[in-house]
């Protein structure tokens, strides 16, 4: 009988552990839904939803000129409003972030205002990212617009504020973060020896004093995230040596600190010797989406980092563009990528073309859910909300169009 009780308890332990250990089900993934598309001669570049209604924002074409946009439509395209954001030059815009307040900042790059004849300067229009949101997409560099630009734009659509920083050579604004004192924004500006990244910080009232710049020939900071005292996390690339951090791969992806008050703190480097690596997105807890391409194989990688910026967990598949990430809360995250190989963690995915799709991770870095975009030929931005469910902004056959998961 002892005998018996014994090899019964080792069966059942013997069970147990292997149900423990067992390999996770692979998921199952959904297909977006096709909602609209959006006018042609609009160049959206991200969006930000609440409930049921997407706020747009990005560059208009005109027949010879280009301004700044946002608006606000309901879930099938329908305009509740718009704003055309125009100082009278040359404008784009490229990034946008949302304050406490339920304001929107829209930043991107403009010209320099006209001069009269008179020599008076036309005057700006004046008195009147939750998490950063970051397009995939290469964003232009024009020789013209060599100002960084924010507007402040109200839940309805009235242009509060107007800011502009003349950074004296093309500069293109890559991602943007609101703050207790205004707005904080990283991008890429050209220099004499080739090109270098910047942060620029706002007050109420206005850009203050100089960016602080990273490197001289080849820097670019693409994503940011903020701190509760208002400090920074910067992210980007770059093949410079950088704050005493010389270059340690082909290229580096690079991680830096920045305080409230403007000042380079730590800073970071990927470490593979043979590698090009990238940091293209991220978001408010610190889950980067970048890239890495050794030889001819490039992947999307998505990473979580702790505030001390030591990597939690990561991932990465073999993809033909590089992450882009979102938070659907502190314990859900979205990763977005062209897919060219099969994933053995979803059921069936053997692509036989680059196809787009959404991977959905929880705290610990676990696949939880996956959303196929087969008509996605590049992702543009992500999105959220419990009423739509899963965005994905994208370019399509039928140019940009805005998709999700749960059915009208």
């Amino acid at each position: 009988m002892k005998k018996f009780l014994f090899f019964a308890l080792i069966t059942i332990f013997s069970l147990s552990t292997q149900a423990i250990y067992a390999a996770p089900k692979p998921v199952v993934a959904r297909t977006l839904t096709p909602m609209f598309t959006l006018a042609e001669n609009e160049k959206p570049v991200g969006f930000i939803v609440s409930g049921k209604t997407i706020s747009f924002f990005g560059t208009s074409l005109g027949a010879n000129t280009t301004d700044g946009f946002i608006k606000a439509v309901d879930e099938t395209g329908m305009t509740k409003w718009e704003s055309t954001l125009d100082s009278g030059v040359d404008e784009i815009a490229t990034v946008a972030s949302k304050n406490s307040a339920g304001d929107t900042w829209i930043v991107g790059s403009s010209a320099k205002p006209l001069i009269t004849e008179t020599a008076t300067v036309l005057p700006t229009i004046t008195a009147l990212n939750p998490d950063s949101i970051t397009a995939e997409a290469q964003l232009p560099m024009r020789n013209d617009l060599t100002q960084v630009i924010a507007w402040r734009v109200s839940s309805g659509g009235q242009l509060l504020q107007t800011l502009t920083y003349d950074m004296g050579s093309p500069v293109v604004a890559r991602a943007a973060i609101s703050t207790d004192f205004g707005i904080a924004v990283v991008g890429t500006y050209v220099t004499d020896q080739g090109n270098a990244g910047f942060v620029l910080q706002s007050s109420s009232n206005g850009f203050i004093s100089k960016p602080l710049s990273f490197g001289k020939t080849d820097t670019e900071l693409n994503a940011i995230s903020r701190n509760t005292d208002n400090s920074l996390i910067v992210f980007g690339s770059s093949t410079e040596t950088i704050s005493g951090k010389k270059l340690m791969g082909l290229r580096d992806g690079i991680i830096a600190n920045v305080s409230a008050t403007g000042k380079l703190g730590n800073v970071v480097r990927s470490s593979n010797s043979k590698s090009i690596r990238s940091w293209q997105s991220s978001t408010s807890n610190l889950v980067l989406g970048g890239s890495a391409t050794i030889g001819s194989k490039t992947e999307a990688v998505i990473t979580k980092f702790a505030q001390n910026l030591n990597p939690l967990w990561t991932t990465r598949f073999p993809s033909q563009t590089s992450a882009l990430t979102l938070d659907v809360t502190v314990n859900s995250h979205l990763m977005a990528f062209v897919s060219t190989s099969p994933i053995a963690t979803i059921a069936g995915w053997k692509p036989k073309n680059p196809t787009s799709i959404i991977l959905n991770f929880d705290s610990k870095g676990a696949l939880i859910g996956a959303y196929g975009a087969p008509t996605v030929l590049t992702p543009i931005a992500l999105g959220f909300s419990r009423d739509l469910g899963v965005l994905l902004l994208g370019v399509s056959a039928k140019g940009v169009s805005i998709f999700h998961s749960l059915p009208r």
